[in-house]
């Protein structure tokens, strides 16, 4: 689900609208809207979300059909509502609607699309349910690495930054199953990223869209990984233009994630950007 910060400013992207813009097209003061765009992370209350998630559906073009914009929302919307036993239930009914859905055998974005919401499914049973963690780790990145193979067969820039989601997708199924604290060293984790070549594609993504603060942290941490002097700098330096907070290594931009400075998956750039 993408953060309030995210939405803003695909909005701001797609439209050129201003602050007061997007402030009168949601009904939110302008305030509000200052501080989802000044503040990193800032969460907002839910209408706030409810109003710019509305209009960021409106204005923001996918390149996936409308009805499957829809069931993701709902899927996310569940997520939060039900007990693990109901949503655990609405899963596998939702599996078995995809799986025998009429564009799942095709190469369509359609049929990509099918296949992100069937790592969904296994992702969010390995970590969020925690049922059949290991394995259902490996369904999620297969479903992940087929929708991406159909992804990559559309030669289409617009689709840049949905690569760099389901490849973010990855990472995350990847590192989740791995005991914390153990990423930065790990040579099979370091090797699987180089495979993948994450770094081109963040770096890319942060290229376009300068304001991906989310993006450039997400190469930092990767880039630490793999011991990548250039790419931990470029990363740092691109947070550090997008917000003035992020100069500071103990600054917490969320609830979700960790300083700079305490982030175990860091040591090495801290250890030699940092304090090198």
């Amino acid at each position: 689900m993408l953060s309030l910060y995210e939405c803003a400013q695909e909005i701001k992207k797609e439209t050129g609208w201003s602050q007061e813009r997007i402030g009168a097209e949601t009904g939110l003061g302008l305030s509000t809207i200052s501080r989802i765009f000044r503040i990193p992370g800032y969460r907002g209350n839910e209408i706030s979300k409810v109003l710019i998630g509305q209009l960021h559906d409106e204005v923001v073009p996918s390149p996936f059909p409308a009805y499957l914009e829809i069931l993701l929302n709902r899927y996310e919307g569940f997520r939060e509502k039900l007990s693990h036993k109901e949503f655990s239930e609405y899963l596998d009914s939702t599996e078995v609607l995809l799986l025998n859905h009429r564009a799942f055998s095709d190469g369509s974005l359609e049929g990509s699309r099918l296949r992100w919401l069937l790592g969904h499914i296994e992702f969010d049973r390995a970590f969020y349910l925690r049922r059949d963690q290991i394995n259902s780790t490996v369904r999620a990145l297969d479903w992940y690495q087929q929708a991406l193979g159909t992804l990559e067969d559309h030669a289409d820039q617009k689709l840049l930054i949905q690569r760099y989601k389901l490849q973010q997708c990855m990472v995350s199924a990847k590192f989740n199953s791995c005991k914390p604290g153990t990423r930065a060293d790990d040579p099979r984790i370091q090797q699987w990223l180089r495979d993948m070549d994450y770094l081109t594609i963040v770096e890319a993504v942060v290229k376009e869209d300068s304001w991906n603060w989310i993006a450039a942290r997400n190469g930092l941490i990767s880039a630490s990984i793999l011991r990548n002097r250039e790419k931990c700098l470029l990363f740092w330096n691109a947070m550090r233009k997008v917000h003035k907070q992020f100069h500071n290594p103990e600054f917490t931009p969320s609830r979700d994630q960790l300083a700079v400075a305490h982030d175990p998956d860091l040591i090495w750039f801290r250890t030699h950007i940092l304090q090198g």
